[in-house]
C-alpha cells in the first residue's frame, strides 16, 4: 500500500465565471467542489492507476466532513484524524480563457497535542505501507521540521519516502534524507543557490543533493519532460508532442506515478518514462488528475529516454 500524506488539506471550490473582472458583480456559470491538497491529488491519481493507496491527514469541522464524503465518493481508502479545528477552504475563480485567480486560506492553528496524536496514528499506519508520499504545505502550528519527524519514522521501517514540498519545509525535509524529491527549477535554486538556467545547471545542482541527502532528484521540464538525477547517472525522458488542455496537477500526477513505480520495483528508466507518460496524460483533460489508462499505455512507448551521463 502507498500511504499518501497531506498535512494541509483543503476543501477546494472552483468557480467558473465568464468575463470575470475585479470589482464587478458576477454570476457563477459552474461550480465544482473537490477534496484538495497536493497529497489528496496524488492519492486520487494513484487510485486511478489501479494501485493500492490510502490517504491520510488531519481534518475538522464542516469542511472536514465534506472532504471525507468526497474522498469516499472517489473510492479512495483513507484514515483521517479529526481535530477540533475547521479545515481550510480555498477558492479558484476561472474565467472564459482559463485564467484562474486563487484565494488560499491559511487555516486554523493546530495545537501541538493534536499533531502528536497524528504522528502516533501515522506511525501505526506504516505497518501496511510500502511507500510513503508527503506533498504540499503544512498546517499553521506545525513546525518546519515536521516532515523530518515523519520521515524518520519511515526510515526506521526502511520505507521509501517521496517528498514534494517547498520553502523551509523542503530545506529542512531533505535533512531527513528522503528517497526522492521533486523540486522545480526555482525550488532547486533555493536549495543549492546559484543560477539554474540550463540542463547542465540542473544536473550540477541536483548532484549536490544526491551526494548529500537523497537517492533521486526528479526535476520537471514541462513539455520537455523531466530529469532523474542519481549518484551514478542522469536520465532524461521527453514525451511526444501533444495538444495541451490543462497543466494543473501534472506535478502531482508525476509524484503519483513515481510512487507506483517504486512500489512495483521498476528500474529508474521505467520509473521516469512512466511518470512522464502519466504527467503528460494529465494535460489532455480539463479535469485535474484525470488519468486515462488507455492513453497512458499509448503514450508510454512514445516517451523517449536518454542517458545524459
Amino acid at each position: 500500500m502507498i500511504l499518501a500524506v497531506t498535512l494541509n488539506i483543503a476543501l477546494d471550490h472552483y468557480y467558473y465565471v465568464p468575463h470575470f473582472r475585479i470589482g464587478n458583480v458576477h454570476r457563477v456559470a459552474k461550480q465544482v467542489v473537490t477534496a484538495g491538497g497536493k497529497g489528496l491529488n496524488v492519492a486520487r491519481v494513484i487510485h486511478q492507476l489501479q494501485a493500492d493507496v490510502k490517504a491520510t491527514g488531519i481534518i475538522g469541522g464542516f469542511n472536514g466532513q465534506r472532504i471525507l464524503q468526497l474522498v469516499k465518493e472517489d473510492g479512495i481508502a483513507h484514515h483521517f484524524m479529526e481535530a477540533p479545528i475547521e479545515t481550510r477552504k480555498c477558492m479558484n475563480i476561472v474565467d472564459e480563457s482559463g485564467i484562474s485567480t486563487e484565494l488560499l486560506e491559511s487555516g486554523e492553528q493546530l495545537e501541538e497535542v493534536h499533531l502528536e496524536s497524528f504522528i502516533k496514528e501515522f506511525s501505526a499506519m506504516l505497518a501496511e505501507a510500502k511507500v510513503v508520499t508527503f506533498s504540499g504545505s503544512a498546517m499553521v502550528g506545525m513546525p518546519k521540521t515536521v516532515y523530518n519527524q515523519l520521515i524518520a519514522l519511515c526510515k526506521t521501517k526502511c520505507i521509501p519516502v517521496l517528498l514534494d514540498t517547498s520553502g523551509e519545509l523542503l530545506k529542512c525535509g531533505i535533512e531527513g534524507e528522503p528517497t526522492l524529491i521533486k523540486p522545480n527549477q526555482q525550488e532547486l535554486r533555493q536549495l543549492v543557490g546559484g543560477e539554474i538556467a540550463s540542463i547542465e545547471d540542473i544536473i550540477r545542482a541536483s548532484d549536490k543533493l544526491v551526494n548529500n541527502y537523497v537517492k533521486y532528484v526528479v526535476v520537471s521540464l514541462g513539455e520537455n519532460g523531466a530529469l532523474l538525477v542519481m549518484k551514478d547517472r542522469v536520465i532524461r525522458a521527453v514525451p511526444p508532442k501533444m495538444e495541451v488542455v490543462n497543466v494543473v496537477g501534472s506535478g502531482d500526477s508525476m509524484v503519483a506515478a513515481l510512487a507506483v513505480s517504486i512500489a512495483q520495483g521498476k528500474t529508474p528508466e521505467e520509473m521516469l518514462r512512466y511518470s512522464v507518460a502519466v504527467s503528460a496524460v494529465n494535460t489532455l483533460s480539463e479535469k485535474t488528475g484525470d488519468i486515462d489508462l488507455n492513453k497512458v499505455e499509448e503514450i508510454f512507448p512514445k516517451v523517449e529516454v536518454y542517458v545524459e551521463k
